[in-house]
Protein backbone atom coordinates (compact mmCIF):
# COMPACT_ATOMS: atom_id res chain seq x y z
CA UNK A 1 0.00 0.00 0.00
CA UNK A 2 2.96 2.09 0.74
CA UNK A 3 3.95 2.18 -3.17
CA UNK A 4 0.80 4.16 -3.81
CA UNK A 5 1.76 7.46 -1.95
CA UNK A 6 5.89 7.02 -2.98
CA UNK A 7 3.91 6.91 -6.67
CA UNK A 8 2.04 9.85 -6.66
CA UNK A 9 4.62 12.07 -4.75
CA UNK A 10 7.45 11.28 -7.83
CA UNK A 11 3.96 11.94 -10.20
CA UNK A 12 3.60 15.57 -7.75
CA UNK A 13 7.42 16.49 -8.06
CA UNK A 14 7.73 16.34 -11.75
CA UNK A 15 4.49 17.81 -12.23
CA UNK A 16 5.40 20.78 -10.26
CA UNK A 17 9.07 21.06 -11.60
CA UNK A 18 7.87 20.84 -15.41
CA UNK A 19 5.15 23.74 -14.56
CA UNK A 20 7.25 25.89 -12.89
CA UNK A 21 9.79 25.95 -15.69
CA UNK A 22 7.03 25.95 -18.52
CA UNK A 23 5.53 29.49 -16.14
CA UNK A 24 9.27 31.03 -15.25
CA UNK A 25 10.83 30.54 -18.76
CA UNK A 26 8.86 29.06 -21.94
CA UNK A 27 6.32 32.51 -21.09
CA UNK A 28 8.07 35.77 -21.75
CA UNK A 29 7.48 37.42 -20.46
CA UNK A 30 5.59 36.33 -17.75
CA UNK A 31 2.44 37.71 -16.07
CA UNK A 32 3.02 38.82 -12.45
CA UNK A 33 0.52 35.89 -11.62
CA UNK A 34 2.41 33.12 -13.98
CA UNK A 35 5.83 34.34 -12.45
CA UNK A 36 4.55 34.30 -8.76
CA UNK A 37 2.83 30.70 -9.58
CA UNK A 38 5.94 29.06 -10.61
CA UNK A 39 7.82 30.08 -7.43
CA UNK A 40 4.89 29.01 -5.55
CA UNK A 41 5.29 25.37 -8.02
CA UNK A 42 9.00 25.27 -6.55
CA UNK A 43 8.01 25.11 -3.18
CA UNK A 44 5.15 22.68 -3.81
CA UNK A 45 7.94 20.78 -5.56
CA UNK A 46 10.65 20.47 -2.81
CA UNK A 47 7.83 20.56 -0.08
CA UNK A 48 6.32 17.43 -1.70
CA UNK A 49 9.97 15.53 -2.15
CA UNK A 50 10.96 15.96 1.74
CA UNK A 51 7.73 13.48 1.92
CA UNK A 52 9.59 10.95 0.91
CA UNK A 53 11.36 11.08 4.18
CA UNK A 54 8.33 9.43 5.96
CA UNK A 55 9.05 6.49 3.90
CA UNK A 56 12.34 4.86 4.35
CA UNK A 57 13.25 2.98 6.90
CA UNK A 58 12.85 4.36 9.97
CA UNK A 59 11.50 7.62 8.93
CA UNK A 60 7.85 6.73 10.16
CA UNK A 61 8.47 8.20 13.82
CA UNK A 62 6.63 10.54 15.54
CA UNK A 63 9.60 13.56 15.71
CA UNK A 64 9.53 13.13 12.09
CA UNK A 65 5.79 13.28 11.51
CA UNK A 66 6.23 16.38 13.81
CA UNK A 67 8.66 17.94 11.78
CA UNK A 68 6.84 17.99 8.43
CA UNK A 69 3.66 19.07 10.12
CA UNK A 70 5.41 22.43 11.11
CA UNK A 71 6.88 22.24 7.35
CA UNK A 72 3.93 21.53 5.68
CA UNK A 73 1.72 24.09 7.64
CA UNK A 74 3.91 26.85 6.05
CA UNK A 75 2.17 25.68 2.72
CA UNK A 76 -0.88 27.71 4.16
CA UNK A 77 1.20 30.98 2.97
CA UNK A 78 0.96 29.97 -1.32
CA UNK A 79 -2.41 30.34 -1.08
CA UNK A 80 -2.43 33.60 0.69
CA UNK A 81 -0.26 35.33 -1.56
CA UNK A 82 -1.76 33.95 -4.65
CA UNK A 83 -5.54 35.25 -3.55
CA UNK A 84 -3.85 38.61 -2.37
CA UNK A 85 -2.50 38.89 -6.33
CA UNK A 86 -5.45 37.73 -7.94
CA UNK A 87 -7.70 40.47 -5.71
CA UNK A 88 -5.12 42.93 -5.71
CA UNK A 89 -3.20 43.32 -8.63
CA UNK A 90 0.83 44.05 -7.48
CA UNK A 91 0.05 43.55 -3.74
CA UNK A 92 2.60 40.55 -3.36
CA UNK A 93 6.21 41.85 -3.08
CA UNK A 94 8.83 40.59 -0.87
CA UNK A 95 9.01 42.76 1.98
CA UNK A 96 5.24 41.38 2.60
CA UNK A 97 5.88 38.16 1.84
CA UNK A 98 8.90 38.12 4.37
CA UNK A 99 6.68 39.73 6.97
CA UNK A 100 3.82 37.24 6.25
CA UNK A 101 6.18 34.50 6.52
CA UNK A 102 7.50 35.49 10.05
CA UNK A 103 5.06 33.55 11.94
CA UNK A 104 5.26 30.11 9.72
CA UNK A 105 9.39 30.72 10.37
CA UNK A 106 8.96 31.50 14.36
CA UNK A 107 6.69 28.33 15.09
CA UNK A 108 9.50 26.61 12.89
CA UNK A 109 12.53 27.45 14.55
CA UNK A 110 10.89 27.05 17.59
CA UNK A 111 9.63 23.62 17.19
CA UNK A 112 13.23 22.60 16.13
CA UNK A 113 15.16 23.61 19.40
CA UNK A 114 12.00 22.82 21.57
CA UNK A 115 9.40 20.05 21.08
CA UNK A 116 6.20 20.23 23.39
CA UNK A 117 2.44 19.09 22.33
CA UNK A 118 1.17 22.67 23.35
CA UNK A 119 3.35 24.00 20.75
CA UNK A 120 1.82 21.99 18.12
CA UNK A 121 -1.50 22.70 19.62
CA UNK A 122 -1.04 26.50 19.62
CA UNK A 123 0.31 26.16 15.78
CA UNK A 124 -2.65 24.07 14.91
CA UNK A 125 -4.87 26.90 16.41
CA UNK A 126 -2.69 29.72 14.32
CA UNK A 127 -2.73 27.63 11.53
CA UNK A 128 -6.42 26.65 11.13
CA UNK A 129 -7.28 30.62 12.18
CA UNK A 130 -4.98 32.07 8.94
CA UNK A 131 -6.95 29.59 6.74
CA UNK A 132 -9.85 30.79 7.69
CA UNK A 133 -8.73 34.66 7.80
CA UNK A 134 -7.30 33.98 4.28
CA UNK A 135 -10.44 32.48 3.15
CA UNK A 136 -12.55 34.75 4.32
CA UNK A 137 -10.59 37.73 3.35
CA UNK A 138 -10.12 36.08 -0.29
CA UNK A 139 -14.12 36.14 -0.73
CA UNK A 140 -14.17 39.68 0.58
CA UNK A 141 -11.63 40.78 -1.93
CA UNK A 142 -13.12 38.62 -4.59
CA UNK A 143 -16.16 40.13 -4.71
CA UNK A 144 -14.79 43.02 -4.94
CA UNK A 145 -12.60 42.52 -7.45
CA UNK A 146 -15.95 40.87 -9.78
CA UNK A 147 -18.03 43.83 -8.91
CA UNK A 148 -15.08 46.43 -9.96
CA UNK A 149 -14.25 44.61 -13.26
CA UNK A 150 -18.13 44.96 -13.99
CA UNK A 151 -17.86 48.41 -13.60
CA UNK A 152 -15.26 48.71 -16.13
CA UNK A 153 -15.02 45.92 -18.89
CA UNK A 154 -18.05 44.68 -21.64
CA UNK A 155 -16.43 41.32 -21.50
CA UNK A 156 -15.19 39.38 -19.12
CA UNK A 157 -13.37 36.52 -20.91
CA UNK A 158 -10.46 37.00 -20.26
CA UNK A 159 -10.65 39.26 -16.15
CA UNK A 160 -13.16 37.06 -14.47
CA UNK A 161 -11.88 35.25 -11.32
CA UNK A 162 -14.87 33.97 -10.31
CA UNK A 163 -13.95 30.66 -11.02
CA UNK A 164 -11.08 30.59 -8.73
CA UNK A 165 -13.84 30.70 -5.41
CA UNK A 166 -14.61 27.27 -6.63
CA UNK A 167 -10.76 26.56 -6.69
CA UNK A 168 -10.29 28.13 -3.36
CA UNK A 169 -12.86 26.02 -2.01
CA UNK A 170 -11.18 22.96 -2.72
CA UNK A 171 -7.60 24.06 -1.48
CA UNK A 172 -9.71 24.89 1.78
CA UNK A 173 -10.92 21.32 1.65
CA UNK A 174 -7.39 20.02 0.50
CA UNK A 175 -5.70 21.62 3.42
CA UNK A 176 -8.15 20.42 5.80
CA UNK A 177 -7.88 16.96 4.84
CA UNK A 178 -4.08 17.78 5.20
CA UNK A 179 -5.04 18.95 8.98
CA UNK A 180 -6.99 15.97 9.54
CA UNK A 181 -4.08 13.53 8.42
CA UNK A 182 -1.10 14.94 9.79
CA UNK A 183 -0.65 13.26 12.95
CA UNK A 184 -2.06 9.48 11.67
CA UNK A 185 -0.19 9.08 8.44
CA UNK A 186 -2.20 6.64 6.64
CA UNK A 187 -1.13 5.80 2.62
CA UNK A 188 -4.77 6.31 1.65
CA UNK A 189 -4.84 9.48 3.28
CA UNK A 190 -1.79 10.40 1.96
CA UNK A 191 -2.61 9.37 -1.67
CA UNK A 192 -6.39 11.29 -1.41
CA UNK A 193 -4.14 14.60 -0.49
CA UNK A 194 -1.34 14.27 -3.07
CA UNK A 195 -3.83 13.92 -5.98
CA UNK A 196 -6.88 16.70 -4.59
CA UNK A 197 -3.42 19.03 -4.70
CA UNK A 198 -2.21 18.01 -8.19
CA UNK A 199 -5.86 18.52 -9.03
CA UNK A 200 -6.62 21.89 -7.79
CA UNK A 201 -3.16 23.09 -8.78
CA UNK A 202 -3.78 21.86 -12.42
CA UNK A 203 -7.23 23.79 -13.00
CA UNK A 204 -5.05 27.47 -11.24
CA UNK A 205 -2.55 26.95 -13.59
CA UNK A 206 -5.37 26.87 -16.52
CA UNK A 207 -7.34 29.68 -15.51
CA UNK A 208 -4.01 31.65 -14.92
CA UNK A 209 -2.52 31.37 -18.21
CA UNK A 210 -5.85 32.23 -19.61
CA UNK A 211 -6.18 35.65 -17.50
CA UNK A 212 -4.86 39.02 -19.20
CA UNK A 213 -3.09 40.95 -16.90
CA UNK A 214 -5.24 43.27 -14.88
CA UNK A 215 -4.89 46.19 -12.98
CA UNK A 216 -8.24 47.86 -12.20
CA UNK A 217 -8.21 51.88 -12.57
CA UNK A 218 -8.30 53.87 -9.12
CA UNK A 219 -11.31 55.29 -8.50
CA UNK A 220 -11.33 58.85 -9.27
CA UNK A 221 -12.73 61.70 -7.09
CA UNK A 222 -16.13 62.95 -7.60
CA UNK A 223 -18.18 65.75 -6.02
CA UNK A 224 -20.38 63.72 -3.70
CA UNK A 225 -22.85 66.68 -3.37
CA UNK A 226 -27.11 65.68 -4.64
CA UNK A 227 -26.74 68.98 -6.91
CA UNK A 228 -24.09 68.06 -9.08
CA UNK A 229 -24.63 64.12 -8.89
CA UNK A 230 -28.02 65.15 -9.97
CA UNK A 231 -26.63 67.74 -13.11
CA UNK A 232 -24.15 64.90 -14.16
CA UNK A 233 -26.72 61.93 -14.21
CA UNK A 234 -29.01 64.80 -16.41
CA UNK A 235 -25.90 65.11 -18.93
CA UNK A 236 -24.86 61.92 -18.97
CA UNK A 237 -28.78 60.70 -19.59
CA UNK A 238 -28.42 62.74 -23.04
CA UNK A 239 -25.06 61.89 -24.20
CA UNK A 240 -24.30 58.43 -23.15
CA UNK A 241 -27.58 57.49 -25.41
CA UNK A 242 -26.72 59.40 -28.44
CA UNK A 243 -23.27 58.15 -28.39
CA UNK A 244 -24.54 54.80 -28.28
CA UNK A 245 -27.17 55.13 -30.76
CA UNK A 246 -24.34 57.49 -33.17
CA UNK A 247 -21.11 55.03 -32.88
CA UNK A 248 -22.28 52.00 -31.65
CA UNK A 249 -19.79 51.33 -29.19
CA UNK A 250 -21.11 48.21 -28.01
CA UNK A 251 -20.20 46.56 -30.91
CA UNK A 252 -16.44 46.80 -29.49
CA UNK A 253 -15.70 43.67 -27.71
CA UNK A 254 -13.03 45.45 -26.09
CA UNK A 255 -14.64 48.29 -24.73
CA UNK A 256 -14.41 49.68 -21.44
CA UNK A 257 -15.68 52.72 -19.32
CA UNK A 258 -11.96 54.70 -20.22
CA UNK A 259 -13.29 54.65 -23.88
CA UNK A 260 -16.50 56.13 -23.42
CA UNK A 261 -15.54 58.69 -20.54
CA UNK A 262 -12.69 59.86 -22.87
CA UNK A 263 -15.43 60.18 -25.68
CA UNK A 264 -18.06 62.08 -23.15
CA UNK A 265 -15.32 64.09 -21.14
CA UNK A 266 -16.39 62.69 -17.92
CA UNK A 267 -14.67 60.33 -15.49
CA UNK A 268 -15.42 56.32 -14.94
CA UNK A 269 -16.58 57.43 -11.11
CA UNK A 270 -19.96 59.37 -12.35
CA UNK A 271 -20.32 57.06 -15.49
CA UNK A 272 -20.56 54.34 -12.86
CA UNK A 273 -22.37 56.01 -10.05
CA UNK A 274 -25.27 57.19 -13.22
CA UNK A 275 -24.93 53.48 -14.38
CA UNK A 276 -25.83 52.24 -10.75
CA UNK A 277 -28.29 55.33 -8.98
CA UNK A 278 -30.34 55.95 -12.00
CA UNK A 279 -30.22 52.56 -14.51
CA UNK A 280 -30.02 50.20 -11.54
CA UNK A 281 -26.96 48.36 -13.68
CA UNK A 282 -23.44 47.77 -13.97
CA UNK A 283 -21.43 48.58 -17.04
CA UNK A 284 -21.08 44.85 -18.11
CA UNK A 285 -24.61 43.95 -18.19
CA UNK A 286 -25.68 47.95 -19.66
CA UNK A 287 -23.34 46.99 -22.73
CA UNK A 288 -24.59 43.45 -23.07
CA UNK A 289 -28.34 44.52 -23.06
CA UNK A 290 -27.78 46.85 -26.05
CA UNK A 291 -26.40 44.15 -27.68
CA UNK A 292 -28.44 41.55 -27.31
CA UNK A 293 -31.30 44.28 -27.78
CA UNK A 294 -29.96 46.48 -30.67
CA UNK A 295 -28.14 44.12 -32.70
CA UNK A 296 -28.55 40.71 -31.91
CA UNK A 297 -32.29 40.35 -31.85
CA UNK A 298 -32.73 42.56 -35.00
CA UNK A 299 -29.94 40.27 -36.34
CA UNK A 300 -31.89 37.03 -35.72
CA UNK A 301 -35.05 38.74 -37.12
CA UNK A 302 -33.46 39.89 -40.40
CA UNK A 303 -31.26 36.76 -41.01
CA UNK A 304 -32.88 33.66 -39.93
CA UNK A 305 -30.63 31.44 -41.22
CA UNK A 306 -27.09 33.34 -40.30
CA UNK A 307 -25.62 31.00 -37.27
CA UNK A 308 -25.88 32.36 -33.41
CA UNK A 309 -21.73 32.39 -33.41
CA UNK A 310 -21.73 34.79 -36.05
CA UNK A 311 -24.20 36.67 -34.85
CA UNK A 312 -22.16 36.81 -31.44
CA UNK A 313 -19.49 37.53 -32.74
CA UNK A 314 -20.87 40.38 -34.96
CA UNK A 315 -22.55 41.53 -31.99
CA UNK A 316 -19.80 42.04 -29.86
CA UNK A 317 -19.75 39.03 -27.79
CA UNK A 318 -16.05 37.48 -27.55
CA UNK A 319 -17.52 34.14 -26.93
CA UNK A 320 -20.81 32.25 -27.24
CA UNK A 321 -20.82 30.46 -24.08
CA UNK A 322 -21.10 34.80 -22.68
CA UNK A 323 -22.99 35.18 -25.54
CA UNK A 324 -25.66 32.54 -24.66
CA UNK A 325 -25.65 33.78 -20.65
CA UNK A 326 -26.18 37.10 -21.24
CA UNK A 327 -28.94 36.20 -23.68
CA UNK A 328 -30.90 34.36 -21.22
CA UNK A 329 -30.85 36.59 -18.42
CA UNK A 330 -31.77 39.85 -21.25
CA UNK A 331 -34.78 37.79 -22.81
CA UNK A 332 -35.58 34.37 -20.14
CA UNK A 333 -34.65 32.08 -22.87
CA UNK A 334 -31.91 31.00 -24.57
CA UNK A 335 -31.02 32.11 -28.68
CA UNK A 336 -32.06 28.70 -29.78
CA UNK A 337 -35.48 29.10 -27.93
CA UNK A 338 -36.04 32.33 -29.04
CA UNK A 339 -35.31 31.69 -32.64
CA UNK A 340 -37.81 29.29 -32.65
CA UNK A 341 -40.64 30.99 -31.17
Amino acid sequence: MEAFPIFFIGVSVCWYALRANELLRHFTPPTRLQRLLGYIFIWWGLSTLKDLLLYLPGGDTKSMLSHIFFIDGCGALTFALLIFEFTMTGWVNCRRTVWMSVPFVAFLVIHIFFEAEWLSTLYTVFFVSFAWGIYLTGLYKGIAYSKAIRQNYSNLEDVDISWMGYIFVAFFICQHVWWAIADDLTALGDTLYYILSLLCWHFTFCGINRLRPTRLPAPEPIVNTATTQKRYSNILAGRLEQLMDEDKLYLNPELTTSDITARLNTNRTYLSEYLSTELHTTFYDYINRLRIERSVIPMMKSHPDVSLEYIAIQSGFKSITTFRRAFRKITGVLPGEYMRQ
